[in-house]
């Protein structure tokens, strides 16, 4: 065989052979780490969100609560139940977070407004807060 031969030879099974080059590579690995970095971020997003709808529900479940021990003793016994803390706690504490609640009773006409406001601090230090009202009549 000749040396012509076998050079060709040679040459066809080296480019019959496949393969990535180090360039196809790296330029893969960048594409898949800059999807996997922009789940990171989304994960940690919804992460958060879930966070904060906790402390929505938990807030509006702790002032639900008092509006409901407001409608129990009704028009005439409201002042006396948002005025004592043994009804209307100041601080209630929730799945590891501490919320604040203020209950105020203000009349007008023959009516009673009870607002309640629960705030609490995020873990970033952002202050939230629920506010709920209802009313009550004199019957």
């Amino acid at each position: 065989m000749t040396f012509l031969k076998k050079y060709l030879r040679l040459k066809s099974r080296a480019l019959s052979q496949s393969g990535f080059t180090l360039i196809e590579l790296l330029v893969t690995i960048l594409i898949l780490t800059i999807g996997l970095l922009g789940t990171a971020g989304l994960t940690t997003g919804v992460i958060r969100g879930n966070f904060f709808a906790k402390n929505i529900t938990s807030a509006t479940a702790i002032a639900q609560t008092t509006l409901e021990g407001a409608q129990t003793v009704g028009y005439t016994g409201v002042d006396a139940y948002v005025s004592d803390t043994t009804k209307v706690p100041p601080s209630v504490s929730m799945g590891g977070v501490n919320f604040t609640q203020s209950a105020i009773a203000s009349t007008a006409s023959n009516m009673k407004t009870i607002t309640v406001t629960i705030t609490w601090n995020e873990a970033n230090n952002a202050a939230r807060s629920v506010t709920l009202e209802t009313i009550l009549a004199q019957q």
